[in-house]
């Protein structure tokens, strides 16, 4: 059984999601960077300018190969798709795999999102097998995140801290906590974000993101688009307080701003992190 953890990176370490518009720049100004999560989906041609600006960053910073489509929720990614990442993982001497607690691949073939599963016991023997398989492919720690969710089905019996602790129980994969999703997630649901924390398996956390949202209507939106929201800020403080440092990631996928933005924002991680750690 692999541990889900980051190997080698201190509980500490505040870094970025690292976007190909950065690579250059990231290499040039030889930034002090611990560790560095890349979208391993934009890369699985593994091939073109950059990935080999990739290969270049690997050599100089551990990589967590950070993934959308390996669907544990549906039973896992076809072949293809799973040799295609262990070789990049390979390539790159990946120090870890995330993914998401969902459902990205159906039947008909892949969607473009994130589709929630259900909540519900019989959902672990699948989940179980498909982390195993990940694992046994790309011989490293995988680690399952928290979506954002928007709705919650009608059937579900188990909470999602439940689960992924059960999942970590029987494999042995991390948890990846993303604060903005479970803060989202929260407020959709009608919840509060600390008492669906409070069921989340704390001592399973491999490492955390941090990333924006925006409000449409009554919904808040997992963006991912903008700088971190204040709530978040506050609630970032307080699971630190909970389970004390681990490893962070500011994530931001949609109109990606320079990146001293991401530094910025990565600075007062640090910074929140360091206070936390006083206290």
């Amino acid at each position: 059984m692999i541990s889900g953890r980051l190997p080698g990176i201190e509980p500490d370490s505040v870094s970025i999601s690292l976007r190909e518009q950065h690579l250059q720049q990231v290499l040039q100004r030889r930034e002090p960077l611990p560790f560095v999560e890349v979208m391993a989906d934009n890369y699985l041609a593994l091939r073109g300018p950059h990935y080999q600006l990739l290969q270049q960053v690997a050599r100089r910073y551990p990589v967590v190969l950070h993934c959308v489509g390996l669907s544990p929720g549906s039973g896992g990614a076809d072949d293809d798709y799973l040799r295609r990442l262990g070789r990049m993982a390979s390539e790159l001497g990946a120090i870890a795999v995330s993914d998401h607690l969902s459902v990205s691949q159906l039947p008909g073939g892949r969607v473009h999102d994130l589709l929630p599963i259900r909540y519900r016991p019989e959902m672990l023997p699948p989940l179980v097998a498909a982390i195993h398989r990940i694992q046994d492919v790309t011989g490293l720690p995988f680690i399952i995140e928290n979506i954002s969710r928007y709705l919650a089905y009608a059937d579900d019996c188990l909470d999602e801290g439940e689960l992924l602790d059960e999942l970590h129980r029987r494999t042995g994969a991390g948890v990846l906590l993303d604060i903005n999703n479970l803060y989202v997630t929260a407020h959709n649901l009608g919840q509060s974000p600390m008492a669906l924390l409070r069921r989340f398996p704390l001592g399973a956390v491999a490492y955390c993101h941090l990333a924006g949202y925006q409000q449409r209507r009554h919904l808040l939106v997992d963006t991912h688009g903008s700088r971190v929201s204040e709530p978040v800020w506050q609630l970032y403080a307080q699971v630190l307080a909970a389970m004390g440092p681990r490893p962070t990631i500011i994530e931001w996928d949609n109109d990606i701003p320079p990146l001293e933005v991401l530094l910025e924002e990565a600075r007062r991680a640090e910074t929140l992190m360091q206070q936390q750690e006083a206290i």
